[in-house]
């Protein structure tokens, strides 16, 4: 792991921060890096929720650093590619909840890694922009050319990726791109607040919701179905459920073990 992305711990938060400022430009290393930490905290238990954000104020991630990134090599860009795509599908499978925490700028590749976050939060001082068009590039990480339109629906996801306009936070907020945002002197609260709201969820419960979610646009309905007919029996069996009940009897917060 290199000085790219930094790594901490706030109880049950674990944090991922793009550390290239000031505008936290992409290279294929950084993408490797998210990559391993995202696979690595797969099996650390004591991690209940995934905040990724990006340092400083200027950019969460404003695209690719195409000092170092080669679009017109077909090889390099064929690399870049597979580690993206492989990114972007631990983002939205993570058996945690993920949160981008969005501040300033975000662009072409940084759009890939916030908006395929469950719960996407952005300053008001935020913007988004995917004009890969204008590059003379086509997004070819599964993402703008096929995610966007199960997320937004196809006349908005084709307004973003053709016109590759400039999209201000509330904006985002209005189509559906973010989830929540907050003015830029409370958002770093705001993000704690919901990352620990998040890690105090039940673990299994929230794997169901997302596995159940992910297969109603990746595959069918009927499949998304049988998967939540799958979930059912382990959830109502878990010590959780006997937990949440409990908890909500004695009214105090509950204790999940993901079990």
């Amino acid at each position: 792991m290199s000085d790219d992305l930094l790594i901490g711990h706030d109880g049950a938060v674990t944090t991922l921060t793009i550390n290239r400022p000031p505008l936290n430009l992409m290279t294929l290393g950084l993408l490797r890096d998210i990559v391993a930490a995202l696979e690595a905290l797969q099996e650390r238990e004591a991690t209940r929720c995934i905040v990724i954000r990006g340092s400083g104020t200027r950019a969460f991630c404003a695209g690719a650093d195409l000092r170092v990134v080669d679009e017109a090599n077909p090889a390099r860009a064929a690399e870049t590619r597979e580690v993206g795509i492989r990114m972007i599908e631990l983002i939205e499978a993570h058996p945690k909840p993920v949160i981008s925490a969005v501040r300033g700028w975000c662009i072409g590749g940084g759009t890939a890694i916030a908006w395929p976050a469950d719960i996407r939060l952005a300053a008001a001082s935020a913007k988004f922009r995917a004009g890969d068009v204008y590059l003379g590039l086509a997004p070819s990480w599964h993402l703008a050319n096929a995610r966007l339109v199960h997320y937004l629906g196809r006349n908005r996801a084709l307004d973003i990726s053709l016109l590759g306009d400039d999209i201000t936070a509330r904006e985002a907020y209005e189509w559906g791109l973010v989830t929540r945002v907050f003015p830029d002197d409370a958002f770093d609260e705001e993000v704690a607040r919901h990352a620990h709201k998040l890690a105090g969820a039940a673990p299994l419960a929230v794997r169901a919701i997302k596995e159940t979610m992910r297969a109603q646009y990746l595959e069918s309905p009927d499949r998304a179905m049988r998967i939540a007919d799958r979930w059912h029996p382990v959830i109502h069996g878990s010590e959780d459920v006997k937990e949440g009940v409990r908890a909500m009897l004695e009214k105090r917060k509950p204790v999940f073990r993901g079990r």
